[in-house]
């Protein structure tokens, strides 16, 4: 009787095991996902977030991570620091993520990174850009190369493609504008270029004719706008109305449909930067997703989503090589080597980052137009 007591008590024990496995194995994986979904530059969280979406729908069609379904988590950070700050410590502390995704914004990532290093949570960008990234901590990873690389492209496209040696230099508040100006201005005085001005406006601006007229009076040849776009938009509507004629430059923060659209019709001949990706390719992973994304939101892809839809599969392959703590999903990103995404291959280095390709475009008729060179 004991012995049948005993092989009773084991039986149980064992079929107890078994079920807290396949509960756990059943068990949803959580991703905390924060971005701008409200407010002015909401276009850049809402098509990061469409690719993340995408990507989710497709991993999860699979099976998932080793048959666990993922659901994300989205938080709307308003590109607001103190809302991001907000959503990161209700992700870690509430909902219990190892992994939050931060969409876009430098200013909101750089004072979201401390806290993620407290509490050894990973943070990840598809689209932060700015060079203090860098070195923000180990758990802080980006797929988007810094704008230390994107500030030389654009002063050396000044200086050889365009062929002046003047510019002035107008740029938004934030550790973006900031961070980008810095990066630009540095590479073109060491190429011998002369900035002859600076101006730096606050987030949110709209009356952009004191800077003008100071600028307008100088004469610039070059005017380099370090600025989003809904700021570059009005600015540049304002310098049209009292033909102010430079040629305009941008960085990646003025690439929406909505800077023309807002401008309008200022923006035209304006020459922007955005990273090298190419909708059109006949690449499996790429023509897949575009037709995927088409299907499902009935749109053109973006940039922000391809890297949105990378961002998350480089987070669902760090959980399936390390597990689904943050310190192994750490360990795993710093190992990831030659990922092939949308946005292209993926491979991190010691600080987090990866390197990048950045393309010159025109608006020529209403629509930004890549150049060959």
């Amino acid at each position: 009787m004991k012995k049948i007591l005993s092989l009773t008590i084991l039986a149980v024990f064992f079929i107890t095991l078994f079920n807290l496995e396949c509960a756990k194995q059943k068990e949803e994986i959580k991703i905390g996902w924060i971005g701008v979904l409200s407010g002015d530059a909401a276009y850049y969280g809402m098509m990061v977030q469409k690719g993340t979406m995408l990507a989710v729908e497709e991993i999860n069609r699979k099976g998932g991570i080793k048959g666990r379904k993922i659901k994300v988590i989205y938080e709307d950070d308003q590109l607001t620091p103190r809302l991001g700050v907000s959503a990161l410590k209700k992700l870690i502390n509430v909902d219990k993520v190892p992994v939050v995704i931060q969409a876009a914004g430098s200013s909101v990532m750089l004072a979201e990174a401390p806290i993620a290093e407290k509490n050894k949570v990973v943070l990840i960008s598809p689209t932060v850009s700015n060079y203090k990234i860098k070195e923000a901590g180990d758990y802080v990873f980006r797929i988007w190369p810094s704008d230390a690389y994107q500030g030389k492209v654009l002063a050396d496209f000044v200086k050889k493609s365009l062929k002046n040696t003047k510019v002035a230099v107008a740029a938004i508040n934030n550790d973006y504008g900031i961070g980008l100006k810095d990066a630009f201005i540095d590479r073109f005085m060491k190429i011998n270029g002369k900035v002859l001005q600076t101006e730096v406006f606050d987030p949110g601006s709209t009356d952009f004719h004191t800077i003008i007229n100071k600028l307008k009076k100088i004469r610039p040849p070059v005017v380099f706008l370090a600025s989003h776009y809904r700021e570059s938009a009005l600015f540049l509507k304002q310098a049209k109305e009292v033909e102010f004629n430079s040629i305009f430059i941008g960085g990646d923060g003025n690439f929406a449909p909505d800077l023309i659209k807002l401008s309008g019709g200022a923006a035209e001949g304006m020459y922007v930067s955005n990273l090298h990706w190419d909708p059109s390719s006949k690449k499996p992973i790429i023509a897949n997703f575009v037709k995927s994304f088409k299907d499902t939101f009935h749109q053109e892809p973006e940039v922000y989503a391809a890297a949105g839809y990378d961002c998350l599969c480089v987070v669902a392959k760090a959980i399936e090589m390390g597990g689904y703590t943050s310190e192994g999903i750490k360990n795993a990103l710093y190992k990831i080597k030659d990922f092939q995404g949308v946005t292209g291959t993926i491979t991190f280095d010691k600080w987090g980052e990866v390197s990048g390709r950045y393309d010159i475009f025109q608006v020529r008729n209403g629509q930004f137009i890549k150049l060959k060179r």
